[in-house]
């Protein structure tokens, strides 16, 4: 099963999340997810409003949201309750590694429902049974053609953005954390939840599916990445549910910055994509923010920030 939610915007901003649940997040989106393109008048980006959609108040909180002449963004779900696992939050635990990098806001995919109080006790989201689909392994990493086989997935959790660069940019960045319940019982398993940054672009391979978000070793993001719990750039989960020092054992990337070029003015299509690994067990989150447009040249990668 595949459920689609989309919402097209004409503007030159986006309006951003309406006030939090219990201090905290701004989940289950459903409510206004009927497809429609609106044209409004944008003051606000990435704090709180009681305006807009569900894909609308996402894209502010990850301040996509200024000289966009069109976009689109679309949430995919392959789960019967899958939007639960789409969230907007000012912060998750008592850290001071979980909070929005840039404004009051941050979005978070999740393999479960992102509210759960232990990600190691996780279910699949769908009503009935399992719910199997094909990881949506993209055909290349990088500029390298993807040699793997899909693997089983579970909970396919997806946001896409459809863009367009304004003038004078030569590249764009977002930053983002993966956590997982997988680690460490799965470390050098050879399969584990994953997060892509999924690029569809004629200037890059073609138009191929990529994905833009790897570490130096040129794996992609999952808790065998060597960004994952590295001691040379820590993270304070506490209180996430995602932390190490819990009996059921998590943990996470800390802060990455992924930078990837683009042509002034090409149109592309930018998809966030988290799923369980061949089961729908030991869930997993990726905390997404601070979209860029750049001006500077860009050679693309991702790498650790404070």
């Amino acid at each position: 099963m595949l459920v689609l939610v989309v919402l097209c915007l004409r503007s030159t901003g986006c309006l951003p999340a309406d006030e939090s649940r219990g201090g905290n997040s701004d989940s289950d989106a459903d409510s206004d997810a009927d497809a429609e393109t609106d044209t409004y008048d944008i003051f606000d980006c990435d704090c709180p409003s009681p305006e807009g959609t569900a894909e609308q108040r996402m894209a502010g909180a990850m301040t996509i949201c200024k000289d966009h002449e069109v976009f689109t963004v679309e949430r995919i779900f392959s789960s019967d309750n899958g939007h639960l696992g789409f969230s907007i939050l000012d912060s998750m635990g008592t850290n001071d590694c979980l909070l929005p990098r840039h404004g009051c806001q941050m979005i978070t995919l999740g393999t479960g429902p992102v509210a759960q109080a232990d990600p190691n006790d996780a279910v699949d989201m769908g009503d009935h049974d399992a719910q199997i689909d094909l990881d949506p392994m993209p055909e290349y990493q990088g500029y390298n053609l993807n040699a793997d086989t899909p693997k089983d997935a579970c909970d396919v959790s997806q946001l896409k953005f459809e863009l367009t660069a304004p003038s004078n940019v030569k590249g764009f960045s977002f930053d983002f954390l993966f956590a997982s319940a997988e680690y460490d019982e799965y470390l050098n398993q050879g399969y584990n939840d994953t997060f892509y940054a999924i690029m569809v672009s004629s200037e890059l391979n073609a138009g191929a599916t990529t994905n833009i978000a790897f570490d130096d070793n040129g794996s992609e993001i999952e808790v065998d990445t060597n960004f994952f719990e590295n001691n040379d750039h820590p993270c304070d989960e506490s209180g996430s549910g995602w932390e190490p020092s819990m009996e059921d054992v998590s943990g996470s990337t800390g802060w990455l910055r992924t930078s990837w070029p683009v042509s002034s003015g090409h149109e592309f299509d930018l998809i966030f994509s988290i799923h369980d690994e061949g089961d729908c067990i030991y869930d997993s989150i990726v905390f997404i923010d601070n979209f860029q447009w750049l001006e500077d040249p860009v050679t693309g990668g991702t790498v650790p920030i404070e």
